[in-house]
């Protein structure tokens, strides 16, 4: 090897460690919220109920959800085994940066991006997190590499169509994808041959989707597919978007966005925006490169976002696929010769990448010291029953998708019942299975509600119902959002 192949060979392990070491750090310091644990729970399941599952139940495709039961057959389902496929996953995502930027942008400005994205806040959410997100970041990114190949003539075609098929059977916002690679073919004016074996490529996609097809129609046709919960769509939310994903704010967790006064969004945002068009214009010879990024990182979330006004879909943390993309514009920037532009200028570029660096390392120390993912906390709620639970006691989970997490952290001998979320199992005091329940709950001499906010009537009904059997209300208590109600009979 020679001594430049050396040092290409040495940033690149140096750049995936520190990535692993971002990712590894405070893994466990968290508790897996409510999705993580149904990952584990899905997962836990055999291949085929898991696959039966996650059609009727889920809002996405199964892909991650099989490669995580493979993964905790050898590893376990422990809070860092089960995160640490996540790892593995995000640190390959930094690794492919460096690897095909060397081609697109070059070697400086790959070791560039490889550390932007080892950096970056919701890169490193996703790498710790027990879903799906960074596996979409990494087939995606992996399509653009087989798609530039393909289309340079420099690979198969296969390449593109298994990279593009294992996408989408990650998530549904690969379609975004798919559309984006549509544009930059438009973009770069592609030849008819490169469109006709795109889009024979494309069938060949679709022919290894067939066996999902039913459950995609099923869940888009249910709303599963969609889910309802979503920040309000608003003109600004995606310049906010935008400019999140390049400056590391906000992390991508479940309850919202990192709060900043106005005036340090926007001192943010034009930095962003000066590395990034700074990246456009250093690459005034590579005009398919400029396109492929461009395509890879703006048009997926333009498309999510424009399609949101007829069907909201758009969720901010499911764009973190965008990164990549980013990263690689913004350090072509920060990377170009110093021929290439007058010295006030790359001063001015200098000073803004600083401030998106600082942004983005604020950020993750941020995101490091939060206390938690959301605002339940699964396994103090799980320490709390296993500490003043019996084994005769019962549990009752209202809404029902409470007993998952629960299960996960605290696996005791109590009778659970899991109640359906719209409290139809309970529904008043006459309601029709509100008998069979009590019947059941009355047959322990203490009863647990484990209920979340909004809290439904059936709590109330149950309450009533158990006062009828003799049981009284012995201990209200809430830990975090969580509201734990213990009755013990006899104590009215």
């Amino acid at each position: 090897m020679t001594t430049r192949a050396w040092s290409a060979a040495a940033a690149l392990l140096v750049t995936a460690a520190a990535a692993v070491g971002l990712r590894l750090f405070t893994l466990t310091n968290k508790a897996l919220w409510f999705d993580e644990t149904y990952s584990v729970f899905v997962a836990s399941l055999p291949v085929e109920r898991l696959l039966v599952v996650t059609a009727i139940n889920d809002a996405h495709p199964p892909l991650y959800y099989v490669l995580l039961n493979v993964w905790m057959a050898f590893v376990g389902d422990g809070e860092f085994a089960v995160r640490a496929l996540s790892v593995v996953i995000s640190a390959a995502v930094v690794s492919i940066v460096w690897l095909f930027g060397r081609r697109i942008v070059g070697p400086a400005a790959a070791v560039v991006a490889a550390a932007l994205v080892a950096l970056a806040p919701a890169q490193v959410a996703a790498g710790q997190e027990a879903r799906m997100y960074g596996l979409l970041t990494l087939t995606a990114f992996l399509s653009w590499w087989a798609l530039w190949a393909a289309a340079s003539g420099r690979r198969s075609w296969i390449a593109y169509v298994c990279a593009v098929a294992a996408m989408l059977y990650s998530h549904y916002y690969g379609f975004f994808v798919v559309a984006s690679q549509a544009a930059y073919l438009i973009w770069v004016r592609a030849p008819f041959a490169t469109w006709k074996r795109w889009i024979a490529s494309g069938l060949g996609v679709m022919v290894l989707l067939i066996p999902w097809i039913p459950a995609l129609l099923g869940q888009v046709a249910s709303g599963r597919a969609w889910p309802t919960f979503r920040p309000p769509l608003r003109p600004a939310l995606f310049a906010d978007t935008l400019a999140s994903l390049v400056v590391g704010r906000p992390i991508f967790d479940t309850m919202g966005v990192e709060t900043l006064h106005p005036a340090a969004v926007w001192a943010l945002a034009v930095a962003g925006a000066i590395v990034i068009l700074a990246g456009v214009r250093a690459l005034p010879g590579r005009r398919e490169s400029v396109a492929l990024l461009v395509s890879a990182s703006v048009v997926p979330l333009a498309l999510a976002f424009g399609v949101s006004y007829a069907v909201h879909v758009f969720a901010p943390r499911y764009l973190s696929f965008a990164v990549p993309g980013l990263a690689l514009l913004a350090a072509a920037g920060v990377a170009a010769p110093e021929t290439a532009r007058p010295a006030w200028l790359r001063a001015v570029v200098t000073a803004a990448f600083v401030m998106v660096l600082v942004a983005n390392a604020a950020s993750l120390a941020r995101f490091y010291r939060q206390p938690r993912l959301d605002v339940f906390d699964w396994r103090r709620v799980s320490q709390t029953l296993a500490e003043a639970a019996r084994p005769d006691d019962a549990i009752a989970f209202l809404p029902g998708f409470a007993r998952i997490p629960v299960n996960y952290y605290f696996r005791g001998p109590q009778l659970r019942l899991a109640l359906d979320p719209r409290a139809l199992d309970a529904e008043g005091p006459t309601g029709p299975r509100m008998g069979l329940l009590v019947t059941a709950l009355a047959q322990r001499p203490r009863v647990w509600i484990v209920t979340v906010p909004p809290v439904p009537p059936s709590v109330e009904a149950l309450v009533a119902a158990l006062g009828r059997r003799s049981y009284g209300v012995t201990r209200r208590q809430e830990v975090n959002m969580v509201r734990l109600m213990l009755l013990e009979r006899g104590r009215r």
